[in-house]
C-alpha cells in the first residue's frame, strides 16, 4: 500500500511541474512578451532593426550574405549609405 501511495504522489508532482513548465499553469503567458516594433527606440541614437536586434543609428549593417550593405536609419532599415539620414 505504501508503494501506492509513493507513486501517485510522484506521478502528481510530475504532472504539476509538467504543467507549469508547458504554460497550462498560466505560467508562461505572464512572462512572454512581445517584441517592440522595428523602428522602436531602444537606448540613445539606438533602434530595434528589421532583424530584431538593437543598433545605433547609422552603425554599418550586413545582409545574409555577410557582406556590408549598408546603414541602420532611424527606422530600423538597413539603407544604402547616403539615404534616410545616414552617412558614408
Amino acid at each position: 500500500m505504501a508503494q501506492s501511495t509513493t507513486t501517485r504522489r510522484l506521478i502528481a508532482a510530475a504532472a504539476t511541474v509538467g504543467a507549469l513548465i508547458t504554460g497550462i499553469g498560466g505560467l508562461s503567458s505572464s512572462v512572454a512578451h512581445a517584441a517592440p516594433p522595428m523602428g522602436t527606440s531602444c537606448g540613445p541614437n539606438k533602434v530595434i532593426t528589421t532583424v530584431g536586434s538593437c543598433a545605433p543609428i547609422n552603425s554599418s549593417c550586413t545582409g545574409y550574405d555577410m557582406m556590408l550593405i549598408g546603414r541602420v536609419d532611424r527606422t530600423g532599415r538597413c539603407v544604402i549609405p547616403g539615404m534616410n539620414g545616414t552617412t558614408w
